[in-house]
């Protein structure tokens, strides 16, 4: 068993892992893929984006048969933009596996737009160098693409994990879905919304309640000998009890992070809202989900027109896939169809009420406000599904609905500044 690379283990348990898994996507993207795929090129090519200074083989080694592959390694070392595209790849497994087998899958069907087979043999003149050499340059540039894409995923699953509760190496257990996910040109421009990701944490603020076996915040003064400094125990017992009378003890800052109920995002399709007003309100729909992953919240999510849609629940300690099934639902819904904003309301509260989601509850809206609403039915809901009813108006005005509101906002601009001050209510 051997490959293009020096100094790679091609028996390793390891290596094999790896080339497996990229064969195994590469496989999953394009049912296709000929059987010639062979183990160790695979392995190359993961190797290839994750090492710094991949060292091929002298030429004169390479056994004729392995010659495209070759090639076709040597043409990526040999490219800038592959260089580039190794600024998220070197040390990074899942990003190298994801890009390896996006890679592998690019290539074959550029090959096959040259009329060129996978396995080589007999192909290797300087004309069908060129033909290699430009598949492989047009699926680089997909791929450089996509890793850009890749990289906002990652940093969105990244977002509120707390230390030793998850891993963005996870996306390696839907690799197949994140890859499709990297090629959709409308996430592409919905994910646009993590360039204000920083101003979005910076506003955002865990709230805490004092509790004496909580976590450590910083220091405190007081007289609680539950969370006493050891070192105020070192002093004279007559400076101790003076200051525990004066309530001057140094003590630790213990507390305990709020809980808050889930979040349920209730966001219009309905024909009214399509084209620029759909893609805000998308791009609010990410932001707001960003907020539940700080604050720890399940985040649930329902488009609606006439009737509600399919209900999608993205947990705080979610696992990679529910993550990835809520950016498939974002970019896959498209405007359309009547409003029933009493219906949809009345639908979360039933959820809510019948313990299809958690209790006390923040219900947010986010419509153009086309519809007369059922304001009695609707306060009725509310009350008894003990919820809040948050409303986000895009470029419209609802009286109805403000009053039933416990906060009601409006967008005026379909703007990222906008966007923040509705996370921010």
């Amino acid at each position: 068993m051997g490959g293009n690379l020096k100094g790679v283990n091609y028996g390793d348990p390891i290596s094999l892992y790896r080339g497996e898994k990229v064969v195994y996507l590469a496989k999953r993207l394009w049912p296709k893929l000929s059987e010639k795929l062979r183990l160790e090129f695979a392995i190359d090519l993961f190797y290839t984006l994750y090492l710094p200074y991949p060292l091929l083989r002298p030429a004169s080694e390479v056994e004729p048969e392995r010659a495209r592959e070759y090639y076709i390694l040597r043409t990526l070392i040999d490219s800038e933009d592959f260089h580039a595209l190794k600024i998220y790849t070197i040390g990074n497994t899942t990003s190298a596996t994801l890009l390896s087998a996006s890679l592998i899958d690019h290539i074959g069907k550029e090959l096959e737009r040259e009329g060129l087979s996978e396995g080589g043999e007999g192909e290797e003149g300087s004309e069908a160098h060129g033909n290699v050499a430009r598949a492989v340059r047009r699926a680089l540039k997909k791929v450089m693409k996509e890793s850009s894409t890749l990289r906002k995923i990652e940093r969105l699953m990244s977002t509120g994990l707390e230390a030793g509760k998850g891993s963005t190496l996870d996306l390696e257990e839907s690799g197949e879905d994140v890859i499709k996910l990297a090629r959709n040109t409308d996430l592409e421009k919905l994910l646009e919304i993590l360039s204000i990701m920083p101003d979005i944490n910076r506003k955002i603020k865990r709230r805490y309640d004092p509790f004496s076996r909580g976590e450590f915040r910083g220091y405190d003064i007081g007289k609680d000998l539950e969370r006493i400094v050891p070192t105020e125990l070192m002093l004279p017992k007559i400076y101790f009890k003076i200051k525990y009378l004066e309530s001057k003890l140094l003590l630790y800052e213990k507390v305990l992070s709020r809980s808050s109920g889930p979040v349920y995002l209730l966001t219009d399709k309905s024909g009214s809202m399509e084209g620029e007003k759909m893609l805000w309100a998308k791009a609010t729909s990410i932001a707001l989900f960003m907020r539940s992953r700080r604050e720890r919240r399940d985040f649930y999510m329902r488009f609606f027109d006439g009737l509600p849609h399919e209900l999608i629940k993205v947990s705080r300690r979610s696992k990679p896939r529910e993550v990835v099934r809520f950016l498939e639902y974002l970019s896959k819904v498209k405007g359309g169809g009547g409003t029933d904003i009493t219906k949809a309301i009345v639908r979360a509260c039933d959820d809510i009420k019948g313990g299809h989601v958690g209790k006390t509850s923040d219900i947010i809206i986010i419509t153009d406000g086309e519809d007369n609403i059922a304001d009695g039915i609707i306060r009725r809901k509310l009350r008894l599904s003990n919820a809040r009813l948050v409303a986000v108006m895009i470029l419209g005005e609802n009286r109805d609905l403000r009053s039933v509101s416990e906060n009601y906002l409006r967008a005026l601009r379909l703007s990222k500044e906008e966007i923040i001050r509705v996370v921010e209510a």
